[in-house]
């Protein structure tokens, strides 16, 4: 989808240099998809506050890649 956005370009080329992107789109899609996982796990975090639940990291990659996963 083609759009127009005004955004500072010393911000995107901060943004490549540190995801190591190619393209200010590149950039763009990797830092949207960054925080949209941030977000998924805030949220899971946010759930099992509290609890005594143990994951392994096996178990966090699946919930963070396919919203599901089961804790121990």
């Amino acid at each position: 989808m083609r759009t127009t956005l005004d955004i500072d370009r010393e911000l995107l080329e901060r943004a490549k240099a540190a995801l190591g992107a190619a393209t200010y789109t590149e950039a763009i899609e990797r830092s949207l998809d960054q925080a949209i996982a941030k977000a998924q796990m805030d949220t899971l975090l946010e759930s099992v506050r509290g609890e005594d639940l143990v994951w392994s990291l096996e178990d966090l990659y699946a919930y963070r890649h396919t919203g599901r996963g089961e804790p121990r």
